[in-house]
């Protein structure tokens, strides 16, 4: 699975990239909307950090729809918490259950 993880921090976008890809996924993490809008018809699911609300997780959510991009909402991951750990009981359920939404 193809997957695309937008977030508002850049820090934890990378962090948390790198846990979705060692957790057997072909992730890639952007932090800008131009970046993230320009990859959905090449993706399975976009993730989006905690911090992604509004006006522009309408956007985003949007253009995930029309993509036929199925997509998910993370909660907030805490700086001490292990992104592996956070991806396998966060992300992964939410994804195994996300349908296009």
């Amino acid at each position: 699975m193809k997957v695309l993880l937008f977030g508002r921090n850049p820090a934890t976008v990378s962090r948390v990239t790198a846990a979705l890809s060692a957790a057997g996924l072909a992730a890639d993490g952007v932090a800008s909307e131009e970046a993230a809008l320009s990859r959905l018809g090449v993706v399975d699911a976009l993730v989006l950090g905690a911090g992604v609300v509004g006006p522009l997780r309408e956007r985003l959510t949007a253009a995930a729809v029309r993509h036929g991009v199925r997509w998910v909402q993370g909660p907030h991951i805490l700086p001490e918490r292990d992104a592996l750990e956070y991806v396998r009981t966060e992300i992964l359920p939410r994804l195994g259950s996300a349908r296009h939404q």
